[in-house]
């Protein structure tokens, strides 16, 4: 008896391991190249803490700072901010917003999202701004080890096609950043059955 559940649980962590290297080969296979159109509908930043000041993270900043570059160069016609109250008392989509329009995007280009808290929502609010505005195509902007899921997400609620792109890690310790990738492919296994559920749901 005890070998018979010693070898299932040995094929259990067998199977737990593949799935988890499977999804961290996945995370990397998007982190290794951006995918930039010529053109897309919009951009879509994905959001990031803001600091108790109100001041941007580095990551938020960072994020904002791409979209806004890709912008410049034509590469879509809108911005959408994400991101609920976290940390400080303003919204990150605002704090994003703001840069962004310092930056000299106008405002009338940058539409935001003042109320998800995770990924998921950051995506979902910002396809239902999309919606209003006919959006199909997006660029989303996140860091490196993290736009693999964004675009998991993205192309599970209906944007099509779907491109990304990332700023440089520079401001990350590299200590941080390997555990940001470890984190993250966890992260992206959670997600897997609650993106399939609700296909099979809805």
């Amino acid at each position: 008896m005890f070998r018979k559940i010693s070898k299932y649980l040995i094929y259990l962590i067998a199977i737990a391991g593949a799935l988890y290297i499977g999804a961290l080969v996945y995370i990397l296979s998007f982190s290794i190249k951006p995918n930039i159109p010529e053109h897309a509908d919009a951009i879509l930043i994905l959001g990031a803490k803001v600091n108790l000041d109100n001041s941007p993270s580095d990551p938020l900043y960072e994020r904002t700072n791409e979209a806004v570059k890709l912008y410049a160069q034509n590469k879509a016609d809108y911005i959408i901010t994400t991101g609920g109250v976290g940390l400080g008392s303003a919204p990150e989509a605002s704090i994003s917003a703001l840069v962004a329009q310092e930056k000299g995007v106008p405002k009338d280009k940058i539409l935001t999202d003042k109320t998800s808290h995770n990924t998921f929502q950051n995506v979902d609010e910002g396809k239902k701004i999309a919606n209003e505005y006919n959006i199909k195509s997006v660029i989303v902007i996140s860091d490196r080890y993290h736009v693999a899921r964004g675009v998991l997400v993205a192309r599970h609620l209906g944007f099509n096609p779907v491109y990304w792109d990332y700023p440089d890690l520079g401001y990350y310790k590299k200590e941080l950043l390997l555990q940001n990738y470890a984190r993250e492919a966890l992260a992206i296994l959670f997600y897997l059955p609650k993106i399939y559920l609700t296909k099979v749901l809805y």
